[in-house]
């Protein structure tokens, strides 16, 4: 019992620290609170944190042989690259005055957007392989409660700085747009997440040079 509770707590500080840096799911986040209300963020944040649980599971359970077999990251890996590029274009042009009046018509695309965002990460099946090496070095992450409890950390500690993010951008949601006053959020995000498509075109490139 207390080996799962020590996994939980650790795990859950691990997924929480980790998904602080800016990212596809905590800028759809954000965007859908700004654009939209806060509940919607909050819907947005919780889909995107099934990915998480996605992800530690397959770990778990793939453990050897995603490590005997790499072309399932590379197929992520290209996978994004259209998908960061759509999304890059869809937001640059959106007019954020014509999603305002379509959020209920809409909340439900905005939702599967942080689902989306999060299961083409494909940093996030590496990053919780290297979480399971480390931390079966020191529990024995074999048995079903520890499983749990490594599924569960990753899922809350995403949860809970995604949803952070929400209340940030929904508490200073008069001060925000301000910053954008020159820039357009929408166009921002877009630029973004172009941006990362092209990073990401690239890294492959020079990978297979």
């Amino acid at each position: 019992m207390y080996e799962s509770v020590t996994i939980l707590l650790l795990t859950t500080l691990i997924s929480f620290a980790g998904s602080v840096q800016p990212g596809p799911v905590n800028l759809a986040v954000v965007q859908t609170t700004l654009t939209r209300n806060f509940k919607t963020g909050v819907w947005v944040a919780l889909s995107g944190t099934f990915p998480e649980i996605i992800y530690t599971i397959a770990a778990l359970k793939s453990y050897a042989f995603l490590a005997k077999h790499q072309v399932i990251f590379e197929v992520l890996d290209l996978a994004t690259i259209p998908f960061f590029l759509i999304a890059g274009f869809y937001s640059f042009y959106s007019s954020p005055e014509s999603d305002q009046k379509r959020t209920v018509s809409t909340g439900r695309k905005e939702v599967f957007k942080g689902f989306a965002a999060g299961i083409l990460n494909p940093q996030l099946l590496p990053f919780w392989l290297v979480v399971l090496v480390y931390l079966n070095s020191f529990f024995r992450m074999e048995t079903f409660g520890s499983q749990l409890s490594f599924v569960f950390g990753a899922a809350m500690g995403a949860f809970l700085i995604l949803l952070l993010f929400a209340y940030l951008a929904h508490r200073f949601q008069e001060k925000l747009p301000g910053l954008f006053s020159r820039y357009p959020l929408n166009k921002v995000i877009g630029l973004f997440f172009i941006s990362m498509s092209l990073f990401q075109t690239c890294k492959i490139i020079l990978r297979m040079s």
